[in-house]
């Protein structure tokens, strides 16, 4: 299966840039960690040059499948992107990447997050949510098959607390440096609570945040993109028209454009 966000990327007007970090398990943490944070330096770095975009407007984003850079463009609509086979760690990857970018010395000014059944700890278990339990018999995303992942991408259980895999356990005085940010999480899905867990935390610190939960939707929403929204799945559209609205808000109603990192698991 060939799952993409191009949907979502052609409706907010994106440039999307394919990053092609390395896999578990020939490269498990932190491999992809710092691939992502490679990237992210190389857009800041080349970006104006090279791609026509203002790197002084630059967002963080991505789902459980894709992970999403957001730039502002004085050149025409551009895409770069790249079909990525089966599954991703975006949301996990974007969310650590806000982190990153605020411990920098200097700090790389993002200004906004949007987080789509983003993995926030993983530490998780059937025993510590309650997501967990209600979820394990919905599709796509069951206990065993986290835990599969977990224990490919993070085979020493000493690293799921460091807080670069598991973004919830970050330090206080870090997570109120980073930008507001959207979450979307997904009723059905057992990553749930720790999504709202994560922005209930933004939140603690003053770090504006909206938290919407999908009423009806297992995990693999971004891959069901086109069904109607009555049935509680994604409407993709809906949310990219609310991701223009939040960045045009906050700069003041000009146009925008994403640079999409995508950042293609297969464990």
């Amino acid at each position: 299966m060939i799952l993409t966000p191009t949907h979502p990327c052609l409706g907010a007007k994106c440039v999307v840039i394919s990053v092609d970090y390395r896999l578990a398990p020939e490269d498990p943490y932190p491999a992809a960690v710092e691939d992502a944070i490679d990237a992210l330096r190389w857009v800041i770095k080349h970006g104006q040059t090279e791609l026509g975009i203002d790197v002084t407007q630059i967002a963080v984003g991505g789902s459980s499948r894709y992970g999403t850079t957001t730039v502002r463009s004085n050149t025409p609509f551009m895409q770069w992107y790249q079909n990525s086979p089966c599954f991703c760690s975006g949301g996990n990857l974007a969310t650590i990447l806000a982190l990153k970018a605020a411990q920098r010395q200097p700090p790389i000014p993002l200004v906004f997050q949007l987080l789509v059944v983003p993995v926030t700890d993983n530490t998780a278990s059937i025993e510590t949510y309650g997501s967990w339990a209600e979820n394990k018999w919905t599709p796509w995303l069951s206990p065993d098959r986290m835990l599969w992942f977990r224990h490919n991408y993070l085979p020493n259980k000493e690293d799921w607390t460091k807080w670069d895999a598991s973004p919830f356990f970050a330090p206080d005085e870090l997570v109120s440096n980073i930008p507001k940010a959207w979450i979307g999480v997904a009723e059905l899905d057992i990553l749930r609570d720790e999504g709202i867990q994560y922005g209930e935390k933004l939140k603690k610190v003053g770090v504006e945040v909206e938290i919407e939960i999908y009423k009806g939707a297992p995990h693999p929403i971004m891959a069901m993109d086109g069904k109607p929204p009555s049935v509680g799945i994604l409407d993709i559209t809906a949310l990219t028209d609310k991701t223009n609205f939040l960045i045009r808000f906050r700069h003041d109603g000009l146009s925008e454009y994403r640079v999409s990192l995508f950042f293609p698991t297969k464990i």
